[in-house]
């Protein structure tokens, strides 16, 4: 309908060249305006042929060519209202189905950035996990929790730690996973409070010097001193 300014029609034909599905929708918008347009068609009254050629051949009649027009005009004024009425409906079906394209379209757009953050989020994880100089470590798993299974992805050398959840205790909607920095004589250094991750690995804070990671199940938000009868398992880093 040529209502787009040229930079939203550029857009639009961008997005139809990029997602096939965009131009198919579009395409059964145009068959639906198609067959709306033919199954609105309004037939002529019975008869109109006939008064029209008796019209115009009245029409070379001298007194009779005011009276043909006298009848002619007034149907010619109502077939031209109804088909301004019926070119009136159409613009506006046809301008609520461009808005509806633009919304897919945008709805399109948010979907696919959405997706490319997720799996840039993913690459940029998979690239850490695959540093040199990484190491990965399994967890030990507490007799009370003999099903806890992590493993534990530490380096030195950008100083980053990730937990990759394999399997963890279950616990309420009032407990939280709580990760605890231990070092010879000195008391554990509480680090991040955590519930299952979705994706199955979470970083994690790295703390220098640090000899053994442990993980309990703490109240939700965690403390500042480990519930040891809750230790779920441990991880030496000692020596790596």
């Amino acid at each position: 309908m040529d209502q787009l300014s040229p930079a939203e029609k550029a857009e639009v034909e961008g997005y139809l060249k990029t997602y096939p599905e965009l131009r198919k929708e579009l395409r059964g918008i145009e068959i639906t305006l198609e067959t709306y347009a033919a199954s609105a068609a309004i037939d002529s009254p019975s008869g109109v042929k006939e008064k029209i050629l008796v019209s115009i051949r009245a029409s070379s009649v001298g007194n009779n060519s005011v009276r043909a027009s006298s009848s002619v005009w007034p149907l010619a004024a109502a077939f031209l209202g109804l088909g301004l009425l019926l070119l009136g409906y159409l613009y506006f079906q046809k301008d609520k189905d461009v808005q509806h394209l633009e919304q897919q379209i945008i709805a399109a757009r948010d979907t696919c950035q959405n997706t490319t953050n997720e799996l840039s989020r993913q690459l940029s994880l998979l690239r850490q996990l695959t540093q040199p100089g990484n190491k990965i470590l399994p967890f030990t798993a507490t007799a009370g929790f003999a099903s806890t299974d992590l493993y534990f992805h530490t380096n030195k050398q950008t100083k980053r730690n990730f937990i990759q959840v394999r399997n963890l205790p279950a616990i309420t909607s009032n407990q939280s996973y709580e990760l605890w920095s231990i070092k010879a004589n000195q008391p554990p250094k509480p680090l991040d409070v955590f519930d299952k991750p979705g994706d199955g690995v979470i970083e994690v804070a790295y703390v220098d010097d640090t000899e053994v990671y442990a993980i309990t199940i703490e109240p939700k938000g965690g403390k500042n001193s480990p519930t040891m009868e809750n230790l779920i398992g441990t991880v030496s880093v000692a020596g790596i």
